[in-house]
């Protein structure tokens, strides 16, 4: 069964809710102008497709986690906050992710600050196998079935030549 972005979304969404409450934290993917820290804001850049056959096709996702937190009176975070939660990010994901059915091994991951917003990146690295169903659907989709083909052969013995 193929992974949709959809279903990697909440994925992460059910991991972080395990460490970090609804209550407390939000969790966005986009529209993040209104919102108050600490939130998280996730963004997923698919880098690569690359399709082996009929039935496997090979996947590369990029996943940036990214921490906005709280500030003090004079707008400053907390480095300390920061290292804490790339410490706990860290520990979610690696060095397995659970989506659905699958389990996918995570070898690297790196943290970086940057204006003071934690950036929590690693890459998902996975093939997908069409299933039957799946593979009827597109096929159904993309291809023009040939309806009937009559084809007389008239044989007949030719000599050419001498």
């Amino acid at each position: 069964m193929m992974l949709s972005l959809l279903t990697i979304r909440k994925a992460i969404v059910a991991l972080l809710r395990t460490k970090f409450p609804k209550t407390t934290y939000q969790v966005h993917f986009d529209n993040v102008e209104k919102s108050k820290a600490p939130y998280f804001y996730v963004e997923l850049t698919p880098h690569a497709n690359q399709t082996f056959d009929a039935i496997i096709s090979e996947r590369s996702i990029e996943v940036d986690v990214m921490y906005f937190g709280r500030e003090d009176a004079q707008g400053n975070v907390k480095r300390s906050e920061l290292y804490d939660v790339a410490e706990v990010l860290d520990a979610l994901f690696r060095p397995v992710f659970f989506v659905e059915d699958r389990a996918i091994t995570i070898n690297e991951a790196q943290y970086r600050i940057v204006d003071e917003i934690l950036h929590f990146t690693f890459a998902l690295d996975f093939a997908d196998a069409f299933t039957e169903e799946e593979l009827s659907a597109w096929a159904r989709t993309t291809t023009d079935l040939m309806q009937t083909l009559e084809l007389n052969i008239d044989k007949e013995e030719r000599t050419y030549g001498k």
